[in-house]
């Protein structure tokens, strides 16, 4: 007996549709594997808001009490003269931050500063003030005696003053140093005073003043250029003397007097 094979391989048209039927069940297959793979990848979201801490550090003569923190340009609030504050909310960018609202004798400089997502970034501001005026006075030796809050000077014929009210200070003149004036106090009315030898007007901090030490008692240390002679008046109010220049031949001293303390 003869055995005959009845499983045939397809042809023709019946081998297109079986091939065109594994296309289409590949393209199913690629489409949702791809529909998965978007799903399982979240689009990103907005980046998290940053912050800047800002600190401020005020020294010298006069210094204010607070100030406008400025970030481009745009007040975010006061702040004190040395205090911190932080600004929330911030996109991620680079920064200027000022301040604002300084007077006159004061002045500050801005900074940059990089702000990420999500942390907060310091920026650290300074404001120096100065004093804002001074007067210079031209002064006889032992005859002329200024009262430095009045701007008034006495006149003493011979050294001898009738009064003892409405001067705070007078000039010594001493042939045994070089240069050869002193500054002397009014004692009586209870006028301090201290030196601060190596330093000049032009570079007196508030830490040389801090670090001074006032007395009633008579210093006989000549007034030269590298040295400020501090007064504090029978008010309380303290002036720097500085710039000293001696005229031997009208026998007068001319010096520089700022206020740096004011008791108002």
């Amino acid at each position: 007996m003869t055995l005959t094979n009845d499983v045939h391989r397809p042809s023709g048209d019946g081998a297109r549709g079986l091939q065109r039927g594994w296309h289409a069940l590949m393209a199913v297959i690629l489409i949702g594997s791809a529909a998965c793979s978007s799903k399982s990848t979240p689009a990103a979201g907005p980046s998290l808001p940053g912050a800047i801490k800002v600190n401020t550090q005020t020294a010298g003569f006069f210094k204010d009490t607070s100030y406008d923190v400025l970030v481009n340009g745009q007040s975010k609030g006061a702040i004190g003269a040395n205090a911190e504050m932080t600004i929330t909310g911030l996109d991620p960018a680079t920064y200027t931050v000022d301040l604002g609202n300084l007077t006159d004798n004061c002045t500050g400089q801005a900074d940059s500063v990089a702000v990420a997502a999500g942390d907060t970034a310091t920026v650290s501001l300074g404001v120096t003030c100065t004093y804002t005026t001074s007067t210079s006075y031209t002064l006889v030796y032992q005859r002329d005696r200024p009262d430095l809050d009045s701007g008034q000077i006495t006149t003493c014929s011979f050294g001898f003053c009738s009064t003892q009210q409405g001067w705070d200070l007078w000039v010594d003149w001493s042939s045994a140093s070089t240069p050869h004036s002193i500054i002397l106090q009014n004692q009586t009315t209870g006028v301090e005073i201290a030196h601060l030898p190596g330093v000049s007007l032009n570079t007196l901090t508030e830490a040389d003043y801090q670090g001074a030490t006032f007395t009633t008692d008579t210093i006989r240390a000549p007034f030269d250029s590298t040295r400020v002679i501090l007064i504090k008046t029978d008010l309380g109010n303290v002036y720097a003397l500085g710039n000293p220049v001696e005229d031997t031949t009208a026998q007068s001293l001319t010096f520089d007097a700022a206020l740096i303390d004011s008791i108002g």
